[in-house]
């Protein structure tokens, strides 16, 4: 209302009077702005219906308008300003001044209009963010919870293997999936672990492993670069360990092989794996579309989105999974 009585002031004689002019017009803008705001906006202008808007808009600025001009040409000038008057005949119908007053009306009403439009939409913007923030979370944890049992299973069934050849590893085999366990259980339910951890577990996973196939594979692993201050989602790269020796080995009858290889620097982590296919396994055609690895794709396109490669490639006599994530150091 100041703004209005300052831009009024160079047609007043006085401040004064320029704030008693402006006070006048409050009641009539106060009632076109909440009834634009509380009204037109919500039941018509949001429901698409931008004709039926405009008319109802006009109908209510003239219909303000022509109160107004009964309001000051009745009372507020007689009482504020009765020289304006002294003369003077009342015209409340004449056109030029009920369209002035009306423009006079109009100008907070369309301030206040942009200013709503602007508000609702940023507030639908960020209710829109926040249910889809809420939904990766909820779908982040549902691949989550299935990436666990899933490991654990495959673990726990090699281990029953070997108890039933009743082998002399089964014990270290055991403690070996304590070990897993503990990780799994306690360490894995946040948002990110240190790479020194995650590959402490692959480390394990890899020594179970090797007890149970023995001289039936060759596995070279190799970590470089420096792991420490990067952190990655738990449970992120085991799928793929997973899958090299289950789907590598499973039906392999003579000797298969394992290739890890894994490179850390600045904020970027390489990852490959390569394991050989046996003729069985490559006649089944049963490598690479497990759940494990459908649920890993699928936690690293909500997680890293275009910050991730993933390239998986099958030979004539290997399976090839290379990974790239970027931007480690930054929250995701």
């Amino acid at each position: 209302m100041f703004s209005f009585a300052i831009s009024e002031w160079g047609y007043q004689q006085s401040f004064a009077d320029a704030i008693i002019y402006e006070l006048l017009y409050l009641p009539s803008r106060l009632i076109a702005v909440y009834i634009n705001w509380f009204v037109l906006i919500p039941l018509v202008l949001y429901r698409n219906k931008f004709l039926l808007y405009f008319v109802w808009l006009v109908l209510l600025l003239a219909v303000v308008s022509i109160a107004h001009r009964y309001f000051v040409l009745y009372w507020g000038y007689p009482k504020f300003f009765p020289q304006w008057m002294e003369g003077q005949h009342i015209h409340v119908w004449k056109f030029s001044r009920l369209f002035q007053t009306a423009l006079i009306i109009i100008s907070p009403v369309a301030f206040t209009t942009g200013f709503k439009l602007f508000m609702d939409w940023y507030k639908e913007r960020r209710e829109t963010e926040i249910l889809k923030q809420e939904k990766t979370d909820a779908e982040l944890k549902f691949l989550k919870s299935q990436t666990n049992p899933h490991f654990l299973f495959n673990t726990l069934n090699s281990i029953y293997g070997l108890a039933l050849e009743k082998s002399e590893k089964t014990p270290s085999l055991i403690l070996k999936l304590s070990d897993i366990l503990s990780y799994t259980l306690y360490e894995s339910n946040v948002e990110k672990v240190a790479l020194g951890k995650e590959l402490m577990l692959i480390e394990n996973i890899i020594a179970l492993e090797k007890e149970r196939y023995e001289k039936r594979v060759v596995i070279d692993y190799r970590v470089e670069g420096d792991v420490e201050g990067i952190k990655i989602p738990p449970l992120i790269l085991v799928p793929f360990i997973e899958n090299a020796f289950k789907h590598g080995l499973k039906n392999e009858v003579k000797k298969g092989w394992i290739n890890i290889y894994i490179n850390a620097s600045k904020d970027t982590l390489n990852f490959k794996i390569e394991n050989s296919i046996s003729k069985l396994e490559d006649e089944e055609n049963n490598n690479g579309g497990g759940l494990g690895l459908q649920n890993v794709s699928r936690r690293l396109d909500l997680l890293y989105g275009e910050h991730k490669e993933l390239h998986i490639k099958k030979t004539k006599d290997s399976y090839i999974v290379n990974l790239t994530i970027k931007s480690l150091l930054n929250e995701f």
